[in-house]
């Protein structure tokens, strides 16, 4: 089997995604000329479980490879690496007695790790360059600080004027909806747009927004309401009174649908499940009416009519989106203040912050450089469920992957990349993680790196676990 520089898997539930991962790590320390291959890969996942899982089945694989009595499923795997590299059984097992030794007594060096730990490992590497505090801690719970903030931000309801207005209507605008008077719920949603690394460029033309730049938006909003509202009941009544100009009997319309239609304009009672008139062949008349010419006469006209009205209607529903989010939007800047300052009283960073602050301040450094101060030289890397990286993340890692895949290393090894995902199953979209970047990756012509060896497999087998 040949083996690319960078290999893309999509990779199905049951389809044996990580025993994959496995073979190819496996695959990668055997073949190896040295006994501590493992220091120069970096194995990225999303859970800490999922990590340990990893761990866990490198470590007995190889510990099973080691043995005389190999057990059955070892003993598979083997002659399966026995087909991939061309070593012998017997090669396997020694190659495995003296890597599973090296590890035992370099375990740290063993790096498989989420992603978020590996960023906390880069700031750590550049805390100095970034007038970071040596002691900082990382908070990976990023839920718990925003929660926090959302709460820091209610207490000041009764002492704060212009914050206490903003909360009442916000209550008072959600009993009139039948909904509870509670806004933390909407508050708390709001603020993971703070963490959302996909959204920071557009929070950022908020950042200068005061609440009393949100509320005359608002007032600008209903405002506007107001007056498509007025605009379409106007245009109603034109087409009542065109119709009646003319004579026409409201009971010459097929159902009498047309002028309910028309009616439901009026009384502001259109809904988006009503039928909509686009062409003249969408009003319908009685075969019998004696109005039917007239009707057909005036029918480019009420169309023409209806497509304001159905622009209105369309602006409107987007204003009164808007609007009904307007308040939490407006406060984001204010649960970002307190998000800063719960931060700065725990001596804590928030993982996203962490890969802002890589992505403004490290990007541009030469990889080797990095590479020094991190204290590794990676070669090889696998990132696994590759479709719950963020946009940011996945560019924080290029510059590293492309250094690595660009040359060889002292060994004449050349890097390595490999990426398993499925993107139906991306469960951190909230917090940026982006399906579309696996898929992109994914079409032939489309590769990140300077090293265009690259292949996309389909993994449709279902492999049995190894464990």
């Amino acid at each position: 089997m040949a083996h690319t520089a960078f290999s893309i898997y999509n990779a199905s539930a049951g389809s044996g995604k990580t025993y994959t991962l496995v073979k190819e790590y496996l695959r990668l320390l055997l073949t190896a000329s040295t006994d501590d291959a493992y220091r120069r890969i970096l194995a990225i996942t999303f859970t800490n479980k999922a990590v340990e899982e990893m761990k866990k089945r490198i470590v007995l694989n190889l510990s099973d490879f080691a043995k005389d009595d190999t057990t059955d499923r070892g003993l598979e795997l083997m002659k399966v690496l026995h087909g991939e590299t061309g070593l012998s059984i017997a090669t396997i097992r020694d190659k495995a007695k003296a890597i599973i030794k090296n590890i035992i007594h370099n375990y740290a060096a063993f790096d498989i790790s989420t992603i978020d730990r590996f960023t906390h490992k880069v700031i750590r590497a550049f805390a100095h360059d970034l007038n970071l505090s040596v002691s900082f801690d990382v908070s990976l719970e990023t839920d718990l600080l925003l929660q926090e903030a959302v709460d820091a931000i209610i207490a000041k309801a009764g002492d704060d004027p212009v914050l206490t207005a903003l909360l009442v209507d916000f209550s008072l605008d959600k009993t009139d909806n039948d909904k509870s008077w509670d806004v933390t719920h909407e508050l708390f949603q709001t603020s993971r747009l703070l963490v959302d690394e996909n959204n920071r460029s557009e929070l950022l033309q908020f950042k200068d927004k005061s609440i009393a730049d949100f509320l005359f938006i608002k007032e600008k909003l209903k405002q506007s309401i107001d007056t498509l509202e007025a605009e379409s009941i106007a245009l109603a009544n034109a087409m009542f009174a065109l119709l009646d100009s003319r004579g026409v009997d409201h009971k010459s319309f097929s159902g009498g649908y047309f002028p309910k239609h028309i009616g439901y304009i009026r009384d502001s009672e259109l809904k988006s499940t009503h039928k909509k008139y686009h062409e003249t062949d969408d009003i319908k008349v009685n075969k019998t009416a004696k109005d039917r010419d007239i009707i057909e006469g005036i029918s480019t006209e009420l169309i023409t009519i209806l497509g304001k009205v159905y622009k209105n209607y369309e602006k409107k529903n987007f204003y009164t989106a808007f609007l009904k989010n307007i308040t939490p939007l407006s406060l984001l800047n204010s649960i970002g203040i307190e998000l800063k300052r719960i931060q700065e009283e725990q001596n804590v960073l928030s993982i996203s912050e962490f890969n802002a602050i890589i992505h403004r301040e490290i990007q541009n450094q030469p990889a080797p450089f990095i590479y020094e101060r991190l204290g590794e030289r990676y070669r090889h890397f696998f990132i696994d469920e590759f479709q719950d990286t963020s946009h940011m993340q996945w560019h924080n890692l290029i510059p590293l992957i492309d250094n690595a895949l660009a040359g060889e290393d002292i060994h004449a090894g050349r890097g390595t990349l490999m990426l398993v995902g499925d993107p139906k199953q991306s469960i951190y979209r909230w917090r940026g993680g982006r399906a579309e970047q696996f898929i992109e990756l994914g079409k032939e012509a489309f590769n990140p790196f300077s090293n265009p060896d690259k292949s996309t497999l389909v993994l449709g087998t279902n492999y049995r676990s190894y464990s």
